[in-house]
């Protein structure tokens, strides 16, 4: 149960840092969204098991959907997570998270909105190079740099008290 309780803890703190978003700053491209609420799932890892992280992400993905965030962009957003969240898992412990997490999550970005984008979003084909070069890959490594940091100051603040939390 106490278990529980902690994990409902990081749900909360993602639900809340994700409701506060920071526009891109680029003309054309706000739509496009930045905060820290992957930051607060990524920490999840440190303190529970990967299975727990993803039923958080669940959680909070439909605690999205009830508050009324646009279904096709949850989609997206979750999709990122996942492109985050299950490498960071396996490479939390490595110095190559640095490169490889944002490596992967564009990636995956890029190849998720090439063929997805225009068929969920209408966007014309023709202006898909321009969508994933300006918004798309700097989004993500932008995204993901920022979560990670913040994951990983807190984790190394809250190290010592991390075996204590997940008891």
């Amino acid at each position: 149960m106490k278990r529980l309780a902690r994990l409902a803890i990081f749900v909360a703190l993602a639900f809340v840092f994700f409701k506060l978003e920071i526009p891109y700053p680029v003309p054309n491209y706000e739509f496009l969204k930045l905060d820290l609420g992957e930051a607060f799932l990524l920490l999840g890892t440190w303190v529970f098991p990967l299975e727990d992280s993803l039923m958080a992400l669940t959680v909070w993905a439909f605690l999205g959907y009830l508050t009324g965030s646009n279904p096709v962009g949850m989609l997206f957003k979750v999709v990122c997570i996942l492109a985050t969240l299950i490498p960071y898992h396996y490479l939390k412990s490595s110095k190559s998270k640095w490169v490889l997490v944002p490596a992967i999550r564009t990636g995956i970005m890029v190849l998720f909105n090439w063929v997805f984008a225009p068929m969920l979003w209408g966007l014309p084909t023709g202006m898909l190079p321009a969508y994933i070069l300006i918004g798309v890959i700097p989004v993500n490594l932008l995204q993901t740099y920022l979560n990670l940091a913040v994951a990983e100051t807190s984790a190394k603040y809250l190290r010592s008290h991390i075996k204590d939390i997940a008891a």
